[in-house]
């Protein structure tokens, strides 16, 4: 069975940023990014309240890191372990074989490659746990969300037409990317 994030070492770190399990100080500022609406525009929640964002917290935590830059937090990456789809003749071997990447930077942070790195050791983290897979999706009009899909060798899979109904009451296109474990190694 593929290892999950407690089996991790904590803290990671890449060139400029230490990658992280969330700490009850790093509360304050996901806070500010995650009730941002601007920030928020293509992601699927955004928390009306600190008391929903409080009462939230340990979902958040088993999911989410906290990337810091210089001390400050830059962004968070959510890194959701996931069973792949199988046939029910072989369901536990599918168990935990996929992880589902999702980020936000924040705005002082962002043009900066911030998130293309945390992406990167994203899947690094990912692979790393074991699984056989890791993908990601964004609405088609979120460019920059794709383009670092790209950037870090993922590759577009899916397009999906009007298939995502948007808080601006609007159907959307949808992209899906992954990358497989064999893959990413033979980068």
């Amino acid at each position: 069975m593929p290892r999950n994030l407690d089996d991790l070492t904590w803290p990671r770190h890449t060139e400029r940023l230490t990658v992280g399990r969330p700490a009850p100080e790093d509360a304050d500022a996901l806070w500010e990014l995650k009730s941002d609406p601007e920030l928020n525009r293509w992601t699927t929640r955004i928390y009306a309240s600190r008391e929903e964002f409080r009462a939230d917290w340990d979902a958040l935590a088993a999911t989410h890191l906290m990337a810091h830059w210089d001390g400050r937090l830059a962004a968070y990456l959510m890194v959701k372990h996931q069973d792949a789809w199988s046939q029910a003749d072989v369901t536990e071997q599918a168990r935990g074989q996929q992880v589902e990447l999702g980020w936000v930077v924040a705005p002082w942070a962002q043009g900066h490659g911030v998130a293309t790195e945390l992406v990167r050791e994203g899947l690094a983290i990912a692979f790393a746990m074991g699984v056989h897979r890791v993908e990601a999706s964004c609405f088609a009009e979120n460019t920059g969300s794709w383009k670092i899909m790209e950037k870090v060798g993922m590759r577009r899979e899916i397009h999906s037409v009007k298939e995502s109904l948007h808080r601006d009451g609007q159907w959307h296109d949808g992209y899906g990317y992954a990358i497989l474990a064999e893959e990413f190694r033979g980068r």
